[in-house]
């Protein structure tokens, strides 16, 4: 990954800076010119070779395999270029690693599977992903609409995505992996360890991957906070700590350096530990099912919205809000007022 390299090249610091994935960059485009000069090079070598090997008269066929070859390659060094002139600018202008990295895992395809960038090649690669959800083809859109709009190539499709409500979670499903975790046969050790972590979703809201990444320097057990440290889009907030929580978190903390995980789970490994517990006790949730059962919760009990908003991590209020139409409380209110 784009940044973990740039970790490496810059002395194994895990937060590189703007200026070390320039130079980055630059010593990436420099050593893939090296390859490509040398691939060409040796291309005409070959053939040059094996043509007076046969026929030293015998002229160059027109449409060659070689000459082929060399024309993608330089197809694709020319596009490899532009989007990283675009990833850079995407950098420049703050916005996160972990976004940048997925418009280049998405982009890098396209550039080095299309023969020219433009709005035909673009509309033929986001069709590929006509079978995913709207979201997610959404997504890809806005991939696809910066990179050639920052080559001045015009690309404005949008992807009409449904407005649907988040699911109802009942408590009484949590409740049933909480039981199926306290009745484990097998690795009895990690229950204490499982336990927490779940109600630490149930009780606080964090993302999968916040709870992956969860050190134990932001776990502040004498104020009661947790300190969520590059949440999505890069943000920080902190959450207080629910009571029911110090017990277990301080236990996991404990003899553990600053710098240890809490949990001892990578986001993956962490969301698929959730669905396991789901299938085991016969429900069908995932790690975000506890992300808007904390919301819907906050929302029934009357929290405020703005609060419930910071909490979350939401950037809009309108995200948070959605969360008022499951519970349709307010709707209920208003309807009551009728004679």
């Amino acid at each position: 990954m784009r940044h973990y390299l740039v970790s490496l090249l810059s002395g194994g610091n895990l937060n590189g800076t703007a200026d070390d994935e320039y130079k980055w960059l630059k010593g990436l485009k420099e050593r893939y010119e090296e390859l490509i000069t040398t691939f060409v090079t040796s291309q005409k070598t070959d053939y040059e070779n094996g043509a007076k090997k046969e026929d030293n008269s015998m002229p160059a066929p027109s449409g060659m395999v070689g000459d082929t070859r060399v024309e993608l390659v330089t197809s694709a060094m020319y596009s490899n270029e532009k989007l990283d002139s675009y990833l850079n600018s995407l950098l420049l202008r703050g916005l996160s690693q972990t976004y940048i990295e997925k418009v280049s895992q998405y982009l890098s395809r396209f550039v080095n599977t299309c023969e020219q960038l433009n709005q035909e090649s673009a509309l033929n690669y986001l069709a590929q992903s006509a079978h995913l959800k709207p979201n997610s083809r959404s997504r890809y859109a806005t991939y696809l609409k910066g990179l050639l709009n920052h080559l001045d190539i015009p690309f404005d499709v949008k992807v009409k995505v449904p407005k649907t409500l988040p699911d109802y979670i009942e408590g009484s499903d949590i409740d049933r992996i909480v039981e199926w975790i306290k009745s484990k046969q097998s690795h009895k050790k990690s229950i204490d360890r499982d336990l927490t972590l779940l109600e630490t979703a149930r009780k606080t809201g964090m993302r999968r991957s916040e709870l992956g990444n969860l050190k134990v320097e932001n776990v502040n057990l004498d104020k009661n906070r947790i300190y969520v440290r590059g949440g999505k889009g890069d943000k920080d907030r902190v959450i207080p700590i629910h009571p029911d929580l110090l017990e277990g978190l301080s236990e996991l903390v404990r003899g553990k350096a600053n710098k240890e995980s809490v949990f001892g789970l990578k986001p993956h490994s962490l969301g698929n530990k959730f669905r396991h517990w789901s299938k085991k006790a016969g429900v069908d949730l995932h790690t975000h099912s506890f992300r808007h059962y904390f919301a819907t919760s906050l929302v029934e009990k009357g929290a405020n919205i703005k609060a419930i908003q910071e909490l979350l991590g939401h950037s809009s209020l309108a995200t948070t809000q959605v969360y008022l139409s499951v519970t349709a409380d307010h709707l209920e209110e208003a309807i009551n007022i009728l004679d």
